[in-house]
């Protein structure tokens, strides 16, 4: 069993099922792929706390999305419905009752045009959650993934490896996260 941050990575798997919209661009395999991204930055920058809340974010972070649109309330939707439901799993992983609000903060924010200063304590959950969502829009194709919208100097570095990831993921069935893990490492 891996673990990463105090987080045990065998807990964290995810099914279709889990999402109120059965879709290919915003279900498991993206939140998969978001929620590595979200470690690999949270190494990178040495948040690491953070990067334990943004990574229960990204878990939940699609899970209430109906459509494949544009949608601004998805985040807000899958903190009230979704953090209820899987808040043990994150306590029982490293979080704090008073994280909660964090994650459910970061959550709510990813959908929306709203960023946090650098002065907020929240900041760096909320970036490298914003940040890890980004790296994966090279699912929408080449150039989708503008990196004038990276908050984080570290995760231009990340490009590359985004896109190496994605085009891997396709290759091979994944069946659970520590799948993923093997193909992009950490």
């Amino acid at each position: 069993m891996k673990e990463v941050f105090g987080i045990r990575l065998n807990e964290f798997n995810l099914s279709q099922s889990q999402f109120d919209n059965d879709s290919s661009l915003h279900g498991y395999m993206h939140s998969y792929r978001v929620m590595l991204h979200v470690l690999r930055l949270g190494l990178i920058t040495g948040q690491e706390n953070a990067a334990r809340l943004a990574f229960f974010a990204a878990y939940i972070h699609d899970m209430a999305r109906k459509h494949d649109g544009y949608c601004t309330v998805h985040g807000a939707e899958a903190a009230n419905l979704k953090l209820p439901l899987y808040k043990e799993k994150f306590l029982n992983n490293g979080a704090t009752v008073s994280d909660l609000l964090t994650i459910g903060r970061a959550t709510a924010l990813h959908s929306t045009a709203t960023e946090a200063d650098l002065k907020d304590k929240d900041f760096f959950t909320i970036a490298i959650l914003k940040d890890a969502d980004a790296l994966d829009r090279i699912r929408l194709g080449e150039d989708d993934l503008n990196p004038d919208f990276l908050r984080l100097a570290q995760t231009h570095g990340q490009i590359q490896f985004a896109k190496k990831l994605f085009y891997e993921s396709l290759k091979v069935k994944i069946i659970n996260f520590e799948d993923l893990i093997a193909i992009g490492g950490l």
